[in-house]
């Protein structure tokens, strides 16, 4: 039976990493065997879980009273590149690979692939067949389209065209245009550099055609109805454009959306709140007395109006998105405990929605 798989997606700063945690908590108290996937490399979420490190393969977290189980781990970006070659290469080619310095750099920096590498994971954790929901959490940025189009942009490193750029320039006027650019970068970066480019370029050119038939499997995952993908976001602001933006297109690209995940929502406060006048008595004579007595005077009503202004937006955004939206409460002091994390997971799928 194939795993489900909940991918949380949105810009930095909307609580997503513990959002994903909490939704993997959820998970596990209702019986399931769950992995969480984050790509947060802050220490926060390990000392939340109670564990002392997260690494790239999964450690057990302890769940007291769950009747499913719950591990996590935390992606290693170079770890992940090098799993990857070991599976497509022969030993000596990935020896070879892993001495590279051009490799070194490509597997720790290039652009898009921690999100390549994300998804390279994902799909590593769902062929091991050890779980029943998989978790992940996506890396933070502008746009998180970029955890789609990762796949593809990194596939570029492997095309067969740059090899053979580096290889056999060839002739006429591009291919002469190519030789001159060549010789003056290799006059600025050296013949050692150079030779180092070329020898990533052949090696993991022989690689390419693995890499390819994974990335098709990659993408077929991602698109199954299997994947399910949950929009978190702020209670403040949870009607963003870049948001409803990333849901049109998930929606054009046949992707499953299963809803919105709203973070810090404001309860409504409960009486009895104190008396004005037993409030201005308590501070009479105090500097600055009057401003704290109004100050708390006005403050239920304040938070009342915050927590309906919440609640509105909610629905205002289960609406334009046509879908369910949670409303995840905000916790005094934030979330710093896997008892924070349970606290939340009754507001969270599988638990039903709140608009």
């Amino acid at each position: 039976m194939s795993p489900k798989i909940s991918i949380c997606c949105g810009v930095g700063g909307t609580g997503k990493t513990t959002t994903a945690a909490a939704l993997a908590v959820a998970a596990a108290t209702a019986g399931e065997r769950v992995v969480v996937l984050t790509i947060d490399p802050a220490r926060r979420l390990a000392d939340a879980l109670g564990v002392g490190e997260l690494t790239n393969r999964p450690t057990p977290v302890t769940l007291e009273g769950a009747s499913g189980t719950l591990h996590a781990a935390m992606l290693d970006r170079k770890g992940t590149w090098d799993e990857v070659i070991r599976r497509h290469a022969t030993p000596e080619v990935a020896d070879r690979l892993f001495a590279n310095r051009y490799y070194r750099a490509v597997s720790t920096r290039l652009s898009g692939s921690q999100e390549y590498m994300a998804v390279e994971k994902l799909y590593d954790l769902v062929t091991q067949g050890h779980w029943d929901h998989l978790v992940v959490d996506t890396p933070p940025a502008q746009h998180v389209l970029e955890f789609f189009q990762a796949p593809e942009r990194v596939q570029g490193i492997l095309d067969q065209s740059m090899l053979r750029l580096l290889l056999e320039p060839g002739s006429g006027v591009r291919g002469v245009a190519a030789r001159g650019a060549l010789a003056v970068v290799e006059s600025l970066a050296g013949d050692r550099v150079m030779g180092e480019i070329r020898e990533f370029f052949t090696l993991i050119g022989g690689l390419s055609a693995g890499f390819r038939e994974r990335s098709a499997a990659v993408a077929e995952l991602l698109r199954s109805p299997q994947t399910g993908y949950w929009l978190v976001t702020d209670a403040e602001a949870p009607e963003r454009n870049d948001l409803l933006g990333f849901l049109g297109e998930l929606r054009e690209r046949g992707m499953s959306f299963r809803g919105f995940l709203v973070n810090r929502v404001r309860p409504e406060v409960v009486g009895p709140f104190p008396d004005p006048e037993a409030l201005r008595e308590a501070f009479a004579g105090r500097p600055g007395g009057v401003e704290a007595a109004a100050f708390l005077t006005a403050l239920p009503e304040q938070e009342l109006l915050r927590a309906r202004a919440h609640r509105k937006a909610l629905k205002d955004l289960a609406r334009a998105g046509a879908a369910d939206a949670w409303a995840i409460p905000e916790l005094p002091g934030g979330v710093r405990s896997l008892a924070g994390l349970r606290a939340l997971a009754p507001h969270l799928p599988p638990n039903p929605p709140a608009a």
